[in-house]
């Protein structure tokens, strides 16, 4: 008996018809079709197919490992696709490459050139600076008398009870400067640091499909942000099973980013079927997917107050 028609039988002794099916899976029911078919070339890929008969085995009472190991032969592999990933990648690295080679090059001559500008500046600053020097007209005075105007006779040490008053007057303007300096320190202590976003792993799930639970302190503004790296296929709801915050479908490298603002929400539900392709934050604080080789996970974003 071939895969789907082994799927098919164990849902309808279940008495689940493939709408119920896609309800409890989230799969869409022309999918479930052509998995109970073995017409896998309808599917967004070949390792979502794999991911997608794991989740109707579950749904309908069987074992996924066991039925995946039974029917491993008639399963597609996606090796192909992970090739083509990895040549994209290639190509991507070789463009930067490029481009880097191309900045080295430019790079020697734009500094020769600002070197030339700089000395020749420096030139003109020290020769506008002898001309200032040489041109200083002369004092029209050359007698040695010296000007004294009429009052301030007797205005220097001569009055000691001057001195000490200015110099007391003196010693309060000091005082008051320093008593603001200590001021202005004491109230950038008293300023309290603002607090960034937390995000801490809080239940680490196990199985074929696992599903990640971490809480997230997010600040007023917060956002979550999700980059491709490849083909991914990905749901996005809030809360879990509820309403669907992205369309879900299969995304890739050119959809990048894609951001959900968390707003008042409590928790988001996210469901992937290439952890390895895909990179999730909350604002800048990554959420990783513990398990870094396998395709299909979950995330679970539990919002703390």
């Amino acid at each position: 008996m071939e895969i789907g028609a082994r799927l098919k039988e164990a849902r309808e002794a279940k008495g689940l018809s493939l709408e119920d099916l896609q309800e409890t899976t989230k799969i869409q029911k022309r999918y479930l079709q052509a998995i109970e078919k073995n017409d896998f070339q309808v599917l967004p890929g070949k390792f979502y197919t794999r991911a997608f008969i794991r989740e109707y085995a579950s749904a309908v009472g069987l074992d996924p490992e066991q039925v995946m190991e039974e029917h491993k032969n008639e399963l597609p592999t996606y090796e192909e696709e992970n090739t083509v990933q990895f040549s994209r990648v290639q190509k991507s690295k070789q463009e930067a490459a490029q481009k880097s080679r191309g900045s080295s090059r430019f790079l020697p001559t734009f500094l020769t050139v600002g070197l030339v500008v700089g000395l020749i500046l420096v030139f003109w600053i020290f020769m506008q600076s002898g001309s200032d020097d040489n041109g200083a007209p002369a004092d029209s005075s050359s007698s040695d008398e010296i000007s004294v105007p009429a009052g301030s006779e007797g205005s220097g040490s001569e009055d000691p009870a001057n001195d000490e008053e200015e110099q007391e007057e003196s010693g309060e303007g000091s005082g008051s400067q320093e008593d603001a300096v200590e001021e202005t320190e004491e109230d950038s202590a008293e300023e309290p640091e603002e607090e960034g976003t937390g995000v801490e792993l809080s239940e680490e799930g196990s199985g074929s499909f696992p599903m990640h639970t971490y809480e997230v302190s997010p600040a007023d503004d917060s956002e979550v942000t999700v980059e491709f790296s490849g083909n991914v296929y990905m749901e996005v709801q809030s809360p879990q099973g509820g309403e669907n915050l992205v369309t879900p479908r299969e995304y890739t490298s050119s959809d990048s980013p894609v951001t959900i603002d968390i707003g008042d929400k409590q928790e988001l539900y996210i469901k992937t079927g290439n952890a390895p392709g895909m990179t999730v934050k909350v604002d800048d604080q990554p959420v990783t997917f513990p398990d870094p080789e396998l395709t299909t996970q979950k995330l679970l974003l539990q919002m703390k107050e």
